[in-house]
């Protein structure tokens, strides 16, 4: 039976999600990438986005999408501590943000 290669890149190696401290402040992300799986799962349940449309955007295989969602689909708590994360550096940015008098 032959093998489809849904699960690997193009180099026949599986792609892996890795934490690094300092880069995306040690969220999950794609390895090679400065793209995080959170940005990955967003795009897909938010976005409705399919798995090849994310992989063209971003320039990355459609195995990296996939193992990006395999990641945030088990690890959902870690997702949700991201958005919340996230939604409250958005919160803060946007009450401190200055805007011209003539737009106020």
């Amino acid at each position: 039976m032959a093998e489809t290669g849904s699960t690997s890149d193009a180099d026949g190696t599986v792609p892996q999600i890795v934490k690094t401290p300092d880069v995306l402040g040690g969220d999950p992300r794609i390895e090679g990438h400065r793209i995080g799986v959170y940005h990955v799962y967003q795009r897909y349940v938010e976005g409705g986005d399919t798995p090849e449309e994310i992989a063209t955007s971003y320039d990355i295989s459609v195995a990296e999408v996939h193992a990006a969602l395999a990641y945030a689909f088990s690890n959902p708590e870690e997702m949700r501590e991201i958005e919340a994360r996230n939604q409250s550096l958005y919160e803060e940015a946007t009450a401190n943000r200055v805007v011209p008098d003539d737009q106020a």
